[in-house]
């Protein structure tokens, strides 16, 4: 399936978009919209079914650039302040030190899982439980004891 060529309207949008980084805003003035919800979703319609490939290479964020920032990402540090206290000595140190950001590592990892399409979405999941755990839980919840089945 071919991917349909941009609008005149879709183009213009792009354009303010990337200028003032607001979907909504780029929406009210490319789409001539008085209302801000109707813009809103315009906004989102347009960020949920463009595609924005050519344009980021055109800016300059090529594959190899992403890769590059993932990987500096994936060994994110933060700084922290520390006391360091020598061992059998009496005296101590502020000092700063460099330890793991392991936050900002995960959203790394999970951006990157995503580009490649290994990270599934949680769904949710209805199982049906056997009658005897449904009776327990039941009875667990009489009891006061808080108890939740999914």
């Amino acid at each position: 399936m071919a991917e349909q060529p941009l609008t005149l309207k879709q183009r213009k949008w792009l354009k303010v978009y990337l200028e003032c980084g607001n979907a909504t805003e780029a929406a009210m003035q490319s789409y001539d919209c008085k209302d801000r919800n109707t813009a809103s979703q315009i906004g989102w319609e347009n960020l949920r079914k463009l595609d924005f490939t050519d344009f980021l290479e055109i800016a300059g964020v090529t594959d190899q650039l992403l890769q590059q920032k993932i990987l500096e990402g994936l060994d994110a540090n933060r700084t922290v302040s520390a006391k360091i206290v020598d061992k059998g000595a009496d005296t101590q140190t502020d000092d700063f030190i460099d330890v793991p950001d392991f936050m900002a590592r995960h959203k790394y990892l999970e951006t990157a899982l995503k580009l490649k399409q290994k990270l599934i979405e949680r769904k949710d999941v209805n199982v049906q439980l056997p009658q005897p755990i449904l009776d327990a839980l039941s009875k667990n919840n009489s009891n006061g004891q808080n108890t939740e089945a999914t």
